[in-house]
Formats: structure tokens, sequence, C-alpha cells
């Protein structure tokens, strides 16, 4: 067996060593400096003062001084280079030819006379005979390159070979493989060092790292929230939760608790933060803001401070006080909330936490209006919004004269600043319900326990743009609605399975006080107002736009006949004032005001006896008849011919009846 070899020089180490430290430290390195700007605020900026500032906080950097994360990328470059340098000033290994000339000791022109003469004078020096016993075993290897070089140079097919391939025998000349490993890794007073640290490596760091990775994964839900927060808002969620208990709620999960670090300025700066926002809160409505008992250790306290912080627009002047995005981290958190209350079918408190989830969006307070979306829209201009009945909505206010709407608005206001108001304006659509039925498949009436669907047709409609003449609803247009099912289609088996949606997304939604680009979506819900319960799970939607969108929903019937009030609820995720509440009635018939079933035809002729599909059935019918008396007559078959007739066998009553 061949003994290995290994990087005497040490390049080819160098140069694994090289590679593994590019392949960690290249992605590690994009991530750590392009994750905080990697967030775009809109593909198509908007013009407005707000997400001005906004795309500037978002390229800005943030001071949060050098993690342990930088130290250890910088430290790994640092390595990079130094081996880098190792690998340059490291001469390459030459690769040697074989060379019969070289081994003679003879110039490449030497005749056949002085080769002969060489060769002579080395096999007097290197013979195994000539050398001390402790030179044998290099004269044995020395004579036989010295014999092998001679053979070379004297035989014409050994030249030949040599000449074309490099080699006597006829091969091409080996490369020379080497383990790219240094050889004090292998050699014997190395080995309790390399054996230690491997086993600390595979033995400990590797099980330690593997069960840690096994461990949070579990504590996580499908949705990446903690298993420990969903729990608590299992057990702190009640049916009369309200917003500010909402908020109490997410300042104590788990998640915050983890990422955010108290650190010995924080108290200082959260105790000034804190007093602007009583400040402004006071403002407002003559609210003091205070902490609660649940609120009172570091982490809940600074996620209060900086969530009502962010819904009354309060700026944070200490940037490094917030070290993880409270309001994206909130809005995650909200949406596992609602399905905890969906789970429990209750509607109001879902409703509340949908409302929350705009908030959060959109930088507001619980009770401003969806006015206050809008640019220069200040507490004064607001009065006077308010002072007009009809001004209620951003629709409303954009169907006015341009000279109202400046009328509107705060003192001192430019035409520049209407034009942003208008275009800011355009980016909150209100949504149109063109249809909304309940359908039963293959029946004109709904009946008790059936497979109901819901069907709900709606378009995103921008303030001031000119609305479309609705269609008449008539039967047809109903029928294509619910069996036009352009949002499925079939496989090669005959299975229905979901069409890839060729339609254009919904744009991203106007958050000029939320970190990032919100891409919007909608709940539909089926609801109860008056028993406060849900009626139909919700359905998420997000390819609302200007395109009509058909949305089914599927549900059973109520179980006895009747007419059953529902409430529709179309609730924006990211938009106030976007939502759509419907009054909707079903129906339930008894059955037996169904109509009656049309008569089928299912006789089938039956085929001619000389024919041959008469033939066959005959034959089985003879087989049935025998195998119900035991066997019967076995000849009883037709002939080999088709023309003549098969007798049956004749039985008596009794085995007639059995």
């Amino acid at each position: 067996m061949a003994k290995p070899t290994f990087d005497e020089n040490g390049d080819t180490f160098n140069y694994f060593f090289m590679t593994m430290l590019a392949i960690v430290l290249i992605p590690a390195t994009y991530v750590t400096l392009f994750k905080k700007t990697a967030t775009v605020v809109r593909k198509t900026p908007c013009p407005c003062d707000a997400c001005k500032r906004k795309v500037s906080r978002a390229v800005a950097p943030r001071s949060s001084g050098v993690g342990k994360k930088a130290i250890a990328i910088l430290l790994g470059w640092l390595l990079f280079a130094f081996v880098s340098y190792q690998v340059y000033i490291t001469p390459s290994p030459e690769v040697l030819r074989w060379n019969p000339f070289d081994i003679l000791g003879v110039e490449d022109s030497a005749t056949p006379q002085k080769i002969k003469t060489a060769y002579r004078g080395l096999s007097r020096l290197w013979h195994p005979d000539k050398v001390s016993p402790d030179q044998l075993e290099v004269a044995v290897a020395r004579m036989a390159e010295i014999n092998k070089a001679y053979e070379t140079l004297t035989d014409d097919a050994t030249r030949e070979n040599w000449e074309k391939y490099g080699h006597p025998d006829g091969s091409r000349n080996s490369m020379t493989m080497s383990i790219a490993l240094p050889p004090w890794l292998v050699e014997a007073h190395n080995n309790f060092w390399v054996l230690a640290a491997y086993g600390i490596v595979c033995g400990l760091m590797l099980p330690y790292f593997i069960g840690k990775w096994w461990y949070r994964s579990g504590d996580y839900t499908k949705d990446r929230i903690r298993t420990k927060s969903m729990g608590s808002f299992f057990k702190q969620l009640k049916e009369t939760t309200n917003a500010k208990q909402i908020v109490e709620i997410l300042a104590n999960a788990e998640e915050f608790k983890e990422d955010i670090v108290s650190r010995p300025s924080d108290e200082a700066a959260l105790e000034k933060l804190g007093a602007l926002v009583n400040s402004a809160l006071e403002k407002k409505n003559g609210e003091k803001f205070e902490y609660t008992k649940k609120t009172t250790s570091p982490a809940p306290l600074k996620v209060l401070t900086l969530l009502y912080a962010h819904t009354l627009n309060v700026p944070v002047e200490d940037k490094d006080l917030a070290q993880v995005d409270i309001a994206a981290k909130s809005l995650h958190l909200i949406h596992g909330m609602v399905q905890i209350t969906i789970a429990r079918q209750w509607l109001a408190v879902s409703l509340s936490l949908m409302d929350m989830s705009q908030i959060l969006v959109q930088g507001l307070y619980f009770s401003d209006s969806p006015l206050q979306q809008l640019p220069f829209v200040d507490v004064e201009a607001l009065k006077t919004l308010k002072g007009k009945k009809q001004i209620k909505s951003i629709k409303q206010y954009m169907e006015l004269d341009r000279k109202d709407r400046t009328a509107l608005l705060k003192k001192n206001v430019t035409d520049d600043e209407v034009d942003q108001v208008a275009t800011v304006a355009k980016q909150y659509p209100e949504l149109k319900v063109l249809k909304a039925f309940f359908r039963v498949a293959g029946d004109n009436v709904i009946t008790p326990g059936s497979l109901c669907t819901f069907i709900l047709k709606v378009r995103a409609v921008a303030p001031g743009e000119v609305e479309e003449e609705p269609v008449k609803s008539d039967k047809d247009d109903v029928d294509a609605l619910f069996e036009g099912d352009v949002d499925s289609e079939e496989d090669e088996d005959g299975n229905v399975k979901p069409k890839k949606d060729s339609k254009t997304p919904a744009p991203a939604v106007h958050a000029p006080y939320f970190p990032g680009e919100k891409k919007p979506f909608w709940w539909v819900v089926l609801g109860d107002h008056k028993n406060d319960r849900i009626v139909v799970s919700p359905t998420k939607v997000t390819d609302i736009t200007s395109t009509p969108k058909t949305v089914r929903i599927q549900f059973q019937s109520p179980p006895r006949p009747g007419q059953y009030s529902f409430n529709l609820f179309v609730k924006s995720d990211s938009i106030i004032g976007a939502d759509i509440l419907k009054d909707m009635t079903l129906t339930v018939v008894d059955p037996s005001e169904l109509p009656p079933e049309p008569e089928i035809d299912d006789d089938i002729s039956e085929p001619d006896e000389d024919s041959i599909a008469g033939q066959m059935a005959l034959l089985k019918e003879q087989g049935l008849a025998a195998a119900a008396i035991g066997g019967g007559n076995k000849g009883a078959v037709a002939p080999a011919g088709g023309k003549g007739k098969a007798k049956a066998p004749e039985t008596d009553s009794d085995s007639d009846s059995d």
C-alpha cells in the first residue's frame, strides 16, 4: 500500500483554507452590510415630504455600535488576508519531468559512447555490491533509475516512447497528489491535541449547535412567532379586550424580551421620550400616559413607550433606543393574535386587532380620523373638516373642488403641498362591492346543511376616479360568477388545482411611518355582529386592484330553514377608512320546495341475439344459472359456428327459488 503524502510546503492547505473562509465570510459580510438598507421603501417613490424623510431614514446608517458578529467577521477577514499572504510568499512546487540525460549526468547531445561511459561510471559507484550495508537500500533504488535511463537512451523503441509520452513505458507522466493537510497534523507527538480538537468540535460543539437549532425550531410556530408568545396571547386575550389592552399584551411578548437589550443610558432617554408621549397624548385627547403593573420590567416598558411614540408620531431622538423595528414586529404579532381570536370565533376582538394592524402601518392613534393619513392635515385642519359633516373620508375630501380642499388644509399651505395631498390621496383606494350573494351548486335555492358558496365581486377605486356604470345583475351574470371558476383549473388526473394568478398584485401602500415596504391584503369576514360571532373563518385576499376580483368562500348552510342575517366585513390590514360593512341575508328553504328532478331514461336496449354482444350476454346468463345450481349443464354452450342457439339448462322450481 502506497504511503500517503502530505502538503509539505502548505500551499495546497492554504488554498483549501482560503476557500472555506471565503464561503463563510462573503455571505456573512453581505448580510451584515446590506441588511439594514435592503428594505427599499417603494419602487415608485412618493413625492410627499413624509416619504422623503422615510427614504433618508432607511438609507442613513444606524449608530448601533460594533456588534459581536461584526467583530467576528473582521477577524475572519484578517485571517483571510494572512493566509493569502502565506500563499503569496510560498513558492509553487516545481513539476519535475523524468529525464534520462539528467540521471546519467550527460548532455542532451551526448553520443552513445559518452552515454555508455557515464553508465559504467555510475554503475561502479552505485552498484549494490560496491556500497556499504547502510546505503544498500538507496543504492538499489538509484541503480534501478540508472539502468532505466541507460535502457531508454540505447533502445530505439524505449527512447521513442520517452520522447513521445515522457516516460519509457509508454504512459504519460503521472501527477503527484498529496493530502491538503500539513504534516504536523499526523505526527505522533501531536496526536493528543489533534484528537482533542476533533472531539471538541465533532463531539461537543456540533451536537450543541444542532440541538440548539432543533429546540429553537420547536419554539416557533409555522408563522415564526414564539410559542410562548402565542400561549401568552391565548391566556390574556378576552372577548372584552380593548385597544389599549392589546398594546399591553404586545409589549409583554417574548420576542421583545429577547431582542431588546437594556443599556445604562436607556433610563434617561426613555424617561424623556415618555414625557414627550405624555405631552402629545394630553394635547390630543386629555389622556395621561401611564405604565401598568404588566409593563414595569425594562423590555415591556420600553416597547410600550415606543409603540405609543409610533402611534402619536413622536420622534425618537435616541436612535439606539430601539434595537428592533417595533412597528414591524408588532404587526407580525398582531396577525398571530388574529389567528387566536378567529379560532375562538370572537368577532369584536378580531375586528379590533385588524384595526390595530391599520394603526401600526399608518402610524396613527386609536381614535384618529382616516383623513389624518393625508399630509398637512393638522389638528386645526381636522377640526375644520369635522365641522363639515359630509367630509369624513378621503373620497369625500377629493370630491371637493381644489379651492375648497385648499381652504380645509392647514394655514399658509402652498400649491405644491395641495398637489402632494392629492397625490397621496389617490394612493388610498376605496373598495366597491359589485356583487355579493349566496349560491348552491345546481340549485336555485339553498336548503339546510347544503354546501353553500358566498361569492363576492369587488374592486378598488381611487379617490377622484370616474366609476364605470355598474353592470345589471341578471341570472346569466350570476351563473357566470358561480360556475366560471377562473381561479382554478384541472390537472391531467382531473383534480382541481389553483390557477396561477396572472393579475398585477396590489401596489405597496402609502405608509410613511412604517419601516420598509408594506404589501397590503384584506380580510373577508362573514360574521354576526349581534351575537359577536364569526360565522365563516376569514379569507385573506392580496390582489384587490382596479380590476374586479371575485372571491369565493364555501361553508355549510344552517341546519334549519329560515332567514339568517349576516354582516360582511372587508377589512384592510394597512389602510384606515377603506373597510366595507354590508348586511347580508341568507334564505334557507325546506327541501320540499326544491323543483322536481327531471326523469332520466336509463333503459338500455338489449343487443341482438345474432350479434357477438348478444352471444356474450347469453353466455354470461348461462354461467350465472350454472353457478346457481352448483354446476348445472356444463355442456350448454353455443356452437363454435355461432349459428345455433344455446339451450338453457332445465331446472326445477325449487332450484329456481334457491
